[in-house]
């Protein structure tokens, strides 16, 4: 975990992203939706599916079944819940994912199977990739310098300068005392190297007290830290020293100067 501090400024909430996976097909049609697709690692995430028939009948059956695949096709056990119901017509159902302890692509599948007037089944399948991803911790140590003790203070967090939604995370504080505030971010695809990242207030908190926590800015590492490398170095200058020394060592002295009758 990497601690570091951060000095609070306003910030902006952003809204959520609509993802969608539908079609229709001779007057049916079957949704699967959710605000995002990409969790941490034993995260859990929320789709809605519906299932809607246009058609004529009289009495109408609808049942799903869902499951959660690896890329290698590998039925994820209890990875979604309810995996299996009944449905009402054009009304939504709600499904929770447990996300896997390995990151990676899988596959959320929904199968929809319908009646019409108790004749045969028909079913549609719909898919939704999920990305399962190493959450990042951001950590940071900050201070009330107030005389105001805080609870349920509103803090959000930017990385590399852009708002991380989804980031709000509420703390305390006594007056003078120092709390610790984590967050795990999770990102899609982030560029190898060095990464930064700092902490605001919300606009929500009241009067001038946002402006009196104190802190400053946090970094992080993807792929390798300069430290990390520097390392690396040192162990390979040590190993080629070692080798070196075993060398001479090693190395067979020859007699110059001794009588012949001692070489």
């Amino acid at each position: 975990m990497i601690a570091a501090v951060a000095v609070f400024a306003m910030v902006f909430a952003a809204g959520a992203v609509l993802l969608e996976n539908s079609s229709s097909v001779d007057g049916a049609s079957a949704t699967i939706e959710g605000d995002t697709n990409l969790v941490k690692t034993g995260g859990t995430l929320d789709y809605r599916i519906m299932f809607f028939e246009d058609g004529e009948f009289d009495t109408l059956d609808i049942s799903y079944t869902a499951t959660l695949k690896n890329s290698d096709g590998v039925t994820q056990s209890g990875a979604v819940y309810p995996s299996s119901g009944t449905l009402t017509n054009g009304v939504e159902a709600e499904l929770t994912i447990t996300a896997p302890s390995a990151a990676g692509k899988y596959t959320l599948t929904v199968t929809f199977t319908e009646s019409i007037d108790s004749g045969a089944r028909t079913t549609t399948e719909r898919t939704q990739t999920v990305t399962v991803a190493e959450p990042i911790v951001l950590s940071a140590v900050l201070t009330n310098n107030s005389k105001v003790d805080f609870t349920d203070f509103a803090v959000y967090f930017y990385v590399d300068g852009e708002f991380v939604e989804g980031s709000k995370t509420l703390i305390s504080a006594a007056s003078g005392d120092k709390t610790t505030v984590t967050y795990d971010w999770v990102a899609e695809s982030l560029s190898n190297g060095r990464h930064t990242f700092k902490i605001v207030a919300g606009e929500e908190n009241i009067g001038d007290y946002k402006d009196v926590i104190l802190g400053g800015n946090g970094e992080f590492y993807v792929g390798h830290s300069d430290y990390g490398l520097l390392n690396i170095l040192l162990i390979v200058l040590i190993v080629v020293m070692v080798i070196a020394v075993v060398y001479l060592y090693r190395k067979p002295v020859k007699n110059y100067g001794k009588p012949k009758s001692r070489r």
